[in-house]
């Protein structure tokens, strides 16, 4: 290859441009059979232009092909690419772009093969046509929070990134990635096989420019091997632009006061250089195994949230007043197994959407949540033996006690898992709220319930107490033993009834 040929391909593609548009010009010119050019011109021959041409065509492999991307949805797609330099110190930049119809609320990106402990970036529209974007912290399968430390994320929004045509785009060049959480989690730049994550939310726009902005829990995820070097560009630059010129998007978003070090967190389209929302032209995924991908099926969640709710919030609390305030212990049987049969039918459907998100046993609300109801498993048979003895010895015994204050312990657990549960799937404030409202209202009336049995319990022990004297008192004075001897101490009696 020519001197020349290599001085275009060293320049990195600064050359290129200018050598095929000279290229062009001399083609045409020997085709109208007017060129000035000598065969001795030391620019560039017809066969060096041949070789320029394919010159450009690798040089554009090598600059934008090996940028990784895979598109989960149809308009939803996540693509990384690591420089040379950054691969080869071991830290540096690196470069991610997320496209996602203006239709989603909100789409992530994370590097991690979990939600907790993974380093995630949050895209999401501020309402004027830029976008924001949040580094947050997964602790767990909950909504990530806002990295605040000196070690968080440093993001800048570049050239291309906004909303445009109905699609969000946001060209993110981050500045210490390898790295996270205190230096707790790590991720080597040429590794074979990192671990990122996403995840999104359709929904109406979030319109904030905050940061820390709430985020429903999403409706689909993907968990992803990626290999880095296969990821690898050369030029440490805006990889997801056409043209030359590379300058950020304006940075006009709120960092909330977390002194992280992110620029530009809230940007638009650049005025120079084009964005393609597609990505990268080649799409290049072959360095792309997908691990896990799923559907979080919402309704499920509802579904059990709402019976779960109805079971350990009224049901069981109700259920369970029957006895002190009406005395029906049939009717108080009846209520609580109706509430234990419906309550093993919202922990499958528990069980299965925990399955779905893969929180199952791994998160405090499951473990909490199914050591509730197996400790229930033995509360009707506990319930039945009260009974079964109360009948026989006429009053309370130690399983008596014991089937009372281990049921109503429970129903306490029941009730704070609830609000549990609710942080976990990011509800929204009104619903705690309500949720509260109503848990202490029952909590009132099952205290007040409870208090009312046992006055009741006094009176009425009292009366038997005293009916019982009256009887024993009535069956001496008919005794036959009844004398004038035994007469003092029958008064005493008599006084004390």
């Amino acid at each position: 290859m020519t001197p020349a040929i290599q001085s275009s391909i060293g320049h990195a593609g600064a050359l290129l441009p200018n050598d095929a548009t000279h290229c062009r010009r001399r083609s045409l010119e020997r085709m109208q059979g007017t060129s000035k050019w000598g065969t001795s011109t030391s620019l560039l021959s017809l066969d060096d232009c041949a070789e320029v041409a394919a010159a450009a065509v690798l040089y554009a492999s090598i600059g934008h092909a090996a940028v990784q991307q895979t598109c989960p949805v149809t308009g939803l797609c996540f693509s990384v690419g690591v420089p040379e330099i950054s691969a080869s110190s071991g830290n540096g930049n690196i470069y991610f772009q997320v496209t996602a119809p203006s239709s989603y609320s909100w789409v992530a990106l994370g590097t991690g093969d979990s939600m907790s402990g993974s380093n995630i970036f949050v895209m999401y529209q501020d309402g004027t046509g830029n976008l924001t974007l949040s580094p947050r912290l997964g602790k767990g399968h909950s909504q990530p929070s806002l990295d605040t430390s000196a070690g968080a994320a440093q993001l800048t929004l570049l050239a291309g990134s906004g909303v445009s045509d109905d699609t969000m785009t946001a060209n993110v060049m981050c500045a210490n990635c390898e790295s996270w959480d205190s230096g707790q989690h790590t991720m080597s730049l040429t590794s074979t096989s990192s671990s990122w994550i996403g995840a999104w939310k359709s929904g109406s726009s979030l319109a904030s420019t905050s940061q820390s902005a709430s985020i429903s829990i999403h409706d689909n995820y993907i968990s992803f091997s990626l290999d880095l070097t296969k990821a690898t560009i050369t030029s440490d630059s805006n990889p997801f632009v056409t043209s030359s010129e590379t300058s950020g998007g304006s940075g006009s978003g709120s960092d909330d006061g977390s002194g992280n070090g992110t620029s530009g967190s809230s940007g638009s389209s650049g005025s120079s250089g084009s964005s393609d929302p597609s990505g990268p032209s080649t799409g290049d995924n072959s360095g792309i195994s997908i691990q896990a991908s799923g559907g979080s099926n919402n309704d499920l969640v509802v579904a059990h949230g709402v019976l779960m709710a109805v079971v350990m919030v009224i049901f069981y609390p109700c259920g369970s007043l029957l006895m002190p305030i009406i005395g029906n212990w049939m009717l108080h049987g009846i209520v609580q197994m109706v509430a234990f049969v419906l309550m093993w039918i919202g922990f499958g459907l528990g069980y299965k959407a925990a399955q779905d998100f893969n929180i199952l046993f791994k998160e405090s609300h499951t473990n909490f949540g199914t050591a509730i109801v197996c400790l229930l498993i033995v509360q009707p048979m506990t319930g039945y033996l009260h009974h079964y003895y109360y009948m026989r010895t006429g009053g309370r015994t130690a399983i008596s006690y014991g089937h009372i204050f281990y049921g109503r312990a429970l129903m306490i657990m029941g009730i704070v898992n609830g609000g549990i549960g609710l942080k976990l799937a990011s509800a929204p404030d009104n619903l705690v709220v309500a949720y509260t409202v109503v848990a202490c209202i029952i909590s009132v009336l099952y205290i007040a319930g409870a208090v009312y049995g046992t006055s009741r319990r006094s009176r009425e022990a009292g009366h038997m107490h005293a009916h019982d004297l009256n009887k024993d008192d009535i069956a001496l004075r008919t005794s036959p033993q009844y004398n004038a001897k035994s007469r003092p101490a029958a008064q005493g009696r008599e006084m004390y009834a």
